[in-house]
């Protein structure tokens, strides 16, 4: 009786295995199969495999304690007991798996797969249903012949593993992009654009109705500004990509932090499964994590586009730019405050580097901070492991120090070079909200210590008032036809109770704040004929490009997904200067990025799982 469950189990799991399989190649439609067969059996079917026939094993012994069915009961394929249910099981976690990697990356697979993960998700729930009505007929009628029932379930668990087989698309080739000749243009205004992420339109609101956002208050008076839709799953590399390309993930390449590196294998998978326990992959050294870089990018950027016509650009810390790109004006890449003190990798973080030295020279740890600027933010923090908030790594050293080391370097830069475009970030925002939301909000967590929050509960609106002040500095200095376009790709929401369930479980510092859900960002447009005190409605982050590339007095492209914002100005600015529009920029004659790097990157601290 053993082996022939154990036989069940090992048949049902390898369902589950195979369709882990096949959703992985669903995720990376441009990844051969056959090629990569012996590293995906290797880092994905084989641990599926055996890992759930023991769980099933597991759970079978669990429930024979408990006499969940009559012991009497025959199986409906003859010789194969509980088979029926471990399929149903496993199918029923394999859908799971389907539809919530269908949500999860709606906006960065093809279409083509986006319906064909469609099509085999239909099959396995139509598989499930049919091994159901088999199961509740052997319940009902456990004396009658199992022929037809058994063919019916054999049938519907290889048809669990038939329709995605048979589903996933053939990759296609991209149409050849038509030829663009460009003349040197002269911009009709200087733009600003900063990066804030995790500043949301509510959190915006809360602190100027209150009176602690003051420099804030006078940007939203100055200009124009409204909510930011944003992406799905939300993170900061293919957002701020889209925001540089105005095309979605599934066209510019950049889907996540990083890409995957499975055991045996040279190629790059983009996206592993979500909920597929990669992690416990990469702990047993069957998974590696490639960090993205500027050559996962596939398609044009902004600067490359300004550049094409002859603009010359500036850009500081944008996520996806390491190593720095061979442009017109200057780069540094967001890996710079962690490669600074190797001076040749330093040198790949810079271009041109002739002012790398000056540049280092600005760059701050958290010891170099000033305690009077610390204290704005928190006054008498506790003694260490007094309760358990690591404010010190994720308030200085984590979100403060970094922020201000691309600030100066950036102030550095910029008056070196002076271009008519010129774009900064600051992270640190999302880093506190990550870690310090549950003080400024403890009515949504509930489990909030009183004495933590007269600590902590400052903090984020604290950082919020800092980095606003570093946007008016930059408004303030704006000339006469400069615009200055403020945005977030995010905001940020309370984690959801089960995260902060398994917190306390595992006894680690509580989830605070989160925005994988796709919280709305936040945009403000300052400056030259921008409207002043206006609402802008039903933006979104595949807009920023085409009104960046409009604001440079350059055409739309129309294979760009967004549009440009005209309504950011005032009427009579905008019909002055109507849009125009061209195919694409992808053929522009401009030099891409740099060499990839020669020695593996660090994983960016930035990232939370």
């Amino acid at each position: 009786m053993l082996r022939r469950r154990l036989l069940s189990a090992a048949l049902a799991s390898f369902l589950l295995a195979m369709d882990v399989v096949l959703l992985t190649l669903f995720l990376n439609p441009e990844v051969a199969a056959l090629r990569e067969a012996h590293a995906l059996v290797l880092s994905l079917f084989l641990p599926y495999w055996l890992g759930g026939t023991l769980l099933l094993l597991a759970l079978a012994g669990l429930l024979g304690l408990v006499r969940v069915w009559p012991a009497e009961l025959r199986p409906a394929v003859p010789g194969l007991p509980s088979f029926t249910t471990f399929a149903l099981i496993v199918l029923g976690v394999a859908g799971g798996l389907f539809w919530g990697n269908l949500v999860a990356y709606r906006d960065s697979l093809p279409l083509e797969s986006l319906a064909a993960l469609r099509q085999s998700l239909a099959g396995i729930v139509l598989s499930a249903l049919l091994l159901l009505a088999v199961a509740v007929n052997a319940w009902l009628r456990p004396q009658r012949q199992r022929g037809p029932s058994a063919a019916l379930a054999v049938l519907s668990a290889a048809a669990a593993l038939i329709v995605p087989l048979a589903a996933r698309p053939t990759p296609r080739a991209a149409p050849s992009p038509v030829p663009l000749r460009t003349d040197r243009v002269q911009p009709p205004r200087r733009v600003v654009l900063v990066g804030i992420d995790g500043l949301s339109l509510e959190l915006v609101r809360s602190g100027v109705e209150h009176g602690r956002l003051p420099a804030l208050a006078r940007l939203l008076r100055r200009g124009s500004h409204g909510s930011l839709r944003t992406l799905v799953p939300t993170e900061g590399p293919p957002i701020w990509t889209t925001i540089a390309t105005g095309r979605l993930p599934r066209d510019h390449g950049v889907k996540s932090f990083t890409r995957y590196r499975l055991r045996g294998s040279a190629t790059l998978y983009d996206l592993l499964p979500k909920g597929a326990l990669v992690s416990w992959l990469e702990h047993a050294g069957l998974v590696g994590r490639v960090p993205v870089t500027a050559d996962s990018r596939r398609r044009r950027a902004v600067w490359e586009a300004l550049n094409g016509f002859g603009i010359p650009v500036g850009v500081v810390r944008i996520f996806g730019t390491h190593p720095a790109e061979k442009l017109q004006g200057f780069m540094l890449s967001n890996y710079f405050h962690l490669l600074r003190r190797d001076p040749a990798r330093a040198r790949q973080s810079l271009f041109p580097p002739d002012l790398l030295a000056e540049v280092q020279a600005r760059a701050l740890d958290a010891p170099d901070l000033d305690r009077a600027l610390v204290a704005r933010f928190i006054e008498r923090p506790a003694e260490a492991g007094r309760d358990r908030v690591p404010w010190r790594s994720e308030l200085l050293e984590r979100a403060l120090a970094p922020d201000l080391t691309y600030e100066r370097a950036g102030r550095v830069l910029r008056a070196a070079y002076d271009p008519p475009f010129f774009a900064t970030y600051f992270y640190g925002l999302d880093v506190v909200g990550h870690s310090f939301l549950r003080f400024a909000q403890p009515e949504d967590f509930g489990d909030v210590p009183e004495a933590q929050v007269r600590r902590y509960g400052a903090v984020l609106e604290s950082y919020v008032a800092f980095l606003s002040e570093r946007v008016a500095e930059l408004a303030d200095g704006l000339r006469g036809d400069d615009v200055l376009l403020l945005v977030s790709g995010y905001g940020m929401r309370p984690a959801p109770a089960w995260r902060r369930l398994l917190g306390a479980i595992s006894e680690s510092y509580p989830a605070s704040g989160e925005h994988a859900a796709g919280s709305g960002g936040f945009l403000l447009a300052i400056g030259a004929g921008v409207r002043s005190g206006a609402r802008i409605e039903g933006a979104s982050v595949l807009d920023i490009a085409p009104t960046l590339l409009y604001l440079m007095g350059l055409p739309v492209a129309r294979d760009m997904e967004g549009r440009a914002l005209t309504e950011l100005l005032r009427p009579e600015v905008a019909r002055a200067q109507p849009v125009s529009f061209i195919p694409s920029y992808e053929s522009l004659a401009v030099t891409s990025a740099a060499a990839p790097p020669d020695r593996e990157l660090p994983p960016l601290p930035d990232e939370v799982p």
